[in-house]
């Protein structure tokens, strides 16, 4: 009951706006011993294609909260339309066929998991993320009934954390998820990441914010990742 209420929460939310700003498709994929390079350069052949039919790509080498040789493969586009119109191209495309003859299922690596996150700023787009960059994730459970408060903390934790210089985006989970949110955080480098970090520590009001007795209710931290764009 649990998780079909909160499945039903993020069906409204999904379904409260007519458009959305960048529509994503994230695709995880495990290399095979000895081909992670092989799998990227298909990775880069496909983006190819797959930008040719209005999409921008990401290929993303998961870091810290997955295993070596992780990577994730993301398609974005600015709204559910263009996504739409994409996905057709990808059916009648001569140049998919010809891809699919090349590299045989299962011999660079194997996809574990696929997800579509919607970005709940209508002002973003999927250029937004055409340049190079390093971000760590947070993936949470609303408490049944509190999903609007989970998302007022969100965005009093995004002034302040944007305030030490970092970029937030906030994702609720389309088809291939049950309704959690997914709290991005986005930097140039490392570096820029680090001391983002730092000044949250030395933060007095995000201390506070921290410290908050009602912070916890509203939801729970399933789990978290970080990881670095490479194309």
């Amino acid at each position: 009951m649990k998780k079909l209420k909160i499945l039903l929460l993020g069906m409204s939310l999904i379904f409260s706006t007519t458009t959305f700003s960048d529509v994503a498709e994230v695709f995880t994929w495990k290399a095979e011993p000895g081909k992670d390079a092989e799998l990227i350069q298909a990775f880069r052949e496909a983006a190819e294609l797959h930008e040719k039919e209005g999409a921008v790509v990401s290929i993303e080498a998961m870091n810290v909260g997955d295993t070596q040789g992780t990577y994730q493969y993301v398609l974005r586009w600015d709204d559910v339309i263009s996504w739409g119109v994409s996905k057709d191209k990808i059916n009648t495309s001569p140049e998919w066929a010809a891809f699919g003859q090349k590299y045989a299922p299962g011999s660079l690596g194997t996809m574990t998991a696929s997800i579509t996150g919607l970005n709940l700023d209508p002002s973003v787009k999927a250029n937004d993320y055409s340049e190079p960059f390093v971000y760590s994730v947070q993936v949470w459970e609303a408490t049944p009934g509190m999903a609007q408060d989970l998302l007022a903390n969100f965005m009093i934790a995004k002034s302040i954390i944007e305030s030490t210089g970092a970029r937030v985006e906030i994702y609720s989970e389309g088809t291939g998820g049950n309704g959690k949110f997914h709290y991005v955080l986005l930097y140039d480098n490392w570096t820029e990441m680090g001391k983002s970090f730092a000044a949250l520590t030395a933060s007095e009001e995000w201390m506070a914010f921290q410290a908050s007795s009602s912070r916890g209710m509203t939801g729970t931290l399933v789990s978290s990742h970080s990881g670095q764009v490479i194309n």
